[in-house]
């Protein structure tokens, strides 16, 4: 039994500190699907251009450098801006990161709708709109896994985490379907009007409420204090389990990320497929690259989601999981590039089924890396070590778009780009090789276990 004082010791120290009311509530839905809506239209404005080359080159002169160059601000200004943006959301908190994010998507969504048709010197606002939006990606990339921990018990981290990291492929799948069909029945100025007001309307739920917190946390390290900013440099940088883990999971969806700007090219007219949305038969499905992109990126947002159900029941099993999808991912990244060679049945079907299930178990250990890499680095602010994460990723994708705005392959020479096939699969393989040296550790989740069972032994004590 335990003594008097030391019932009053843990009295003093557990009362005031580890005693502390935990409680959920319904407002965390609304806060993250915001997060999600904003994630969903920064996708679509990005994917905006990619989506219809033909009408952007009718109506604007926009040629596929121009196309390139649009898309590639997302991860240049990633790239160059993150060490900043990790700051800022450790300075001024994730409210503060999300409103003003959403509003500069809603602008720069906004000023793309001024261009008038004919090949001017207006095209500059939709590069200045673009760098806008690009930068919007940086808050979509960190805040997920910050979210999750600051609003979400630890049984559903996890799950919160899954939905705010893979609404980002639900907006390439709309913007695959539904960027096309506007534009073909309406016109392009009415998608981009479409596409400025969803984005204030993003803006104004996210200004309407989204505190910077819950008034009580849904967890012990919910509220605790984070080490600062330099210092978590310093602990990511020196962090070997870490580093293991963020440059597979950097090779791993940097590498899909990118693999999808040079699949029209590898897929191209003279191989049997097209880039038509409209579809009157199964064949002709198979056969449109438009529809592989927005499947293949829809599957993946089911793998992830599933994943992370999977993930807040099996917390201590983040590495096994990660091994065993990434794995698979792997073997469909291999049966996709022998269907393309031809190889094994080079049918459309076969080549449509391999990539989308290859999307389905890669993008399944999007949110498990994210969880993971909080975990290993706990305290450093989960945007930190969410923003060294996504900054890997987005290296890995402006490998290909720069190699594509090169022009080291293109539609004359199909067969250059058909190589990149075995690029794609090999760096799934080295993608599992960084994360079988990965120790795994579970820095945060000991913690919220240890204060749950230091709150147990006084209430058992002082009954």
């Amino acid at each position: 039994e335990r003594s008097p004082d030391l019932c009053v010791a843990m009295d003093v120290e557990v009362v005031s500190h580890l005693l502390k009311p935990f409680k959920v509530y319904p407002g965390r839905f609304y806060v993250l699907a915001v997060l999600a809506l904003l994630a969903i239209q920064q996708n679509v404005a990005w994917m905006t251009f990619g989506t219809i080359p033909d009408e952007s080159y009718k109506h604007f002169g926009l040629s596929d450098d121009d196309i390139t160059l649009l898309a590639a601000y997302g991860p240049i200004v990633f790239i160059v801006l993150i060490i900043p943006a990790m700051w800022f959301l450790d300075r001024f908190g994730l409210n503060f990161t999300v409103i003003i994010s959403a509003w500069v998507l809603a602008i720069g969504s906004t000023i793309r709708c001024f261009v008038p048709d004919g090949h001017s010197w207006w095209i500059i606002l939709f590069h200045i709109g673009h760098i806008m939006i690009a930068f919007v990606g940086l808050a979509i990339m960190m805040c997920p896994p910050r979210l999750s921990s600051v609003w979400f018990p630890p049984k559903q981290r996890a799950f919160a985490t899954a939905v705010t990291t893979l609404a980002e492929s639900m907006g390439i799948t709309i913007a695959f379907l539904a960027l096309p069909y506007i534009t073909k029945k309406y016109s392009i100025h009415t998608m981009l009007y479409i596409q400025a007001e969803m984005s204030i309307c993003v803006a104004v739920l996210a200004t309407i409420y989204f505190p910077p917190k819950p008034s009580t946390p849904p967890s012990p390290t919910a509220d605790q204090e984070r080490v600062p900013f330099l210092k978590s440099m310093k602990l990511l940088l020196t962090n070997v389990p870490f580093l293991f883990l963020a440059i597979s999971g950097g090779i791993s969806t940097g590498s899909n990320m990118g693999f999808s700007s040079v699949l029209p090219i590898i897929l191209n007219p003279t191989s049997g497929f097209t880039n038509n949305v409209g579809i009157s038969s199964w064949s002709q499905f198979f056969h449109s690259n438009a529809w592989l992109g927005a499947i293949s990126a829809f599957v993946g947002v089911i793998g992830g989601q599933l994943a992370g159900i999977i993930a807040d029941r099996f917390q201590r099993k983040l590495k096994l999981l990660l091994i065993i999808l990434l794995g698979i991912s792997t073997a469909f990244g291999l049966y996709f590039s022998l269907a393309v060679y031809g190889y094994i049945s080079g049918s459309a079907v076969n080549i449509f089924m391999g990539l989308c299930l290859q999307y389905f178990f890669t993008f399944a250990t999007t949110p498990l890396y994210y969880e993971a890499a909080v975990e290993v680095t706990y305290p450093v602010p989960e945007g930190s070590s969410a923003g060294i994460l996504a900054t890997l990723s987005n290296i890995g994708a402006l490998m290909f778009q720069v190699v594509a705005f090169m022009h080291i392959f293109s539609n004359a020479h199909p067969e250059k780009a058909r190589a990149m096939v075995w690029a794609f699969s090999s760096l799934g393989a080295l993608s599992w090789l960084f994360l079988a040296f990965y120790r795994e550790q579970y820095k945060r989740l000991d913690l919220d276990d240890e204060k749950e069972k230091q709150v147990d032994q006084w209430k058992e004590v002082n009954q």
